[in-house]
């Protein structure tokens, strides 16, 4: 069987339900992407081809409509690389694909038989407006209004509509929940998983020349986002170092991830980056030879980091989960997390260090409180606190049901 990918950022939520489908050699896999780099992330069984906008979006458009627009023109450049993989005999009989950014659009127009699966992470609303746009103004509202349009035109696209979570799918309408079936991407717990560490702990990130030294001396706070931006919380992270620097003077504050803004609007100076800017507001109050920034993490760093922190925050604002909150509780890290909705449901019962973003205060005297008790904490062993069907075996064997009676069901109607 030939199966079609399609994601902007290649492999994102398709890596395991990809690398499985190209493991059997019946099928022919090809993962169309706009990544630029996407051979430093292979896939057994998987052929990557990407596809490439010809413009960008027309600045003197109206701004409500650039989501729509750029949705527009990524659709017309899937649509040109698939023509030519349809040249080449290719003819995929299955299309899953990253839905809300226009991958689907015009599908139907060179593949009315197949099977069209759609992902759709999110539904914009006026509550989002403060932390994606930075106001919560009557333009912002209806600016979001429209960011739905591809959504909604996708979905009514798909045989399959997919959605990971259970809180995701309550953002969107009702009409459109009940289309939606709730599978998650599933986390890898033979790699995110509680292990003790000893000794010397060392870590590479892809901005440094020399890994990383963390010491088994040095308590470890640590942070590690996609972006650096107020829907993760960075500027609250950030301004709460300095006092808590000062109390410990042993304090190691890392931070992993891009300086770059993923989701979240850029910050008013210092060329959009929130770090520069929390930097230069910080000034001399921070000790810059505490605090470091590893840039992207491997996996497997990524995880001894999870594993080796005393604490680790994990903030945002009401949005998509990131996929770092389900890896930490599979990792069982010492989280510290704010009281929202996008996290609650992830951690409900859990033993974690709760805090309330918008309180500086309490903010600081929760994680001083806490890391007082580092050195007692790491003699506790750590439990994993992944709930069973966020497993990836499972969520593998939930998607293989829902795609297999996709088929079923398209190939009936055929």
């Amino acid at each position: 069987m030939d199966v079609l990918f399609l994601h902007g950022n290649y492999p994102g939520q398709f890596w395991h339900l990809a690398e499985g489908m190209g493991r059997k050699p019946s099928n022919r896999v090809v993962f169309l992407t706009n990544r630029s780099d996407p051979e430093l992330h292979r896939l057994a069984g998987v052929e990557v081809r990407r596809y490439e906008p010809h413009r960008e979006v027309n600045q003197g458009g109206h701004s409500y409509l650039h989501s729509s627009e750029r949705g527009v023109l990524a659709g017309q450049a899937v649509v040109r690389s698939l023509s030519v993989l349809l040249q080449e005999g290719f003819r995929p009989r299955l299309v899953i694909a990253h839905g809300g950014n226009g991958l689907l659009l015009f599908l139907r127009q060179l593949l009315p038989k197949s099977c069209l699966v759609g992902y759709f992470e999110w539904w914009f609303s006026d509550q989002q407006a403060p932390w994606l746009f930075g106001a919560d103004s009557l333009d912002a509202r209806m600016r979001m209004v429209c960011r739905n349009g591809i959504t909604l035109q996708e979905l009514e696209l798909c045989d399959l509509a997919v959605t990971p979570t259970a809180w995701q799918r309550s953002q969107f309408p009702l009409a459109q929940q009940q289309r939606l079936q709730v599978v998650f991407d599933g986390v890898d717990t033979g790699l995110f998983r509680p292990e003790p560490w000893c000794g010397e702990v060392l870590l590479q990130g892809d901005v440094a020349e020399e890994p990383f030294r963390l010491q088994p001396e040095s308590r470890i706070l640590s942070y590690a986002t996609r972006g650096m931006e107020p829907l993760r919380g960075f500027p609250e992270f950030m301004r709460m170092l300095p006092a808590l620097m000062q109390r410990f003077g042993d304090l190691e504050v890392v931070v992993a991830g891009r300086d770059r803004v993923a989701y979240s609007y850029s910050a008013p100076s210092h060329g959009g980056s929130w770090k520069k800017r929390l930097l230069a507001e910080l000034g001399d109050k921070i000790d810059r030879s505490r605090l470091h920034f590893t840039g992207l993490l491997n996996y497997g760093d990524y995880v001894r980091l999870l594993q080796r922190s005393d604490l680790h925050a994990m903030f945002s604002r009401p949005y998509v989960t990131s996929w770092g909150l389900f890896q930490a509780a599979a990792c069982g890290s010492k989280l510290m997390v704010n009281h929202d909705p996008s996290i609650d449901y992830v951690l409900e019962n859990q033993q974690v260090l709760r805090v309330d973003l918008d309180q500086p205060e309490q903010l600081l005297d929760r994680a001083a409180d806490w890391l007082d008790g580092t050195f007692h904490r790491r003699d506790i062993q750590q439990e994993s606190m992944l709930k069973p069907q966020w497993e990836l075996n499972s969520c593998l064997q939930q998607w293989q049901k829902l795609l297999n009676q996709a088929l079923t069901v398209q190939t009936s109607g055929s």
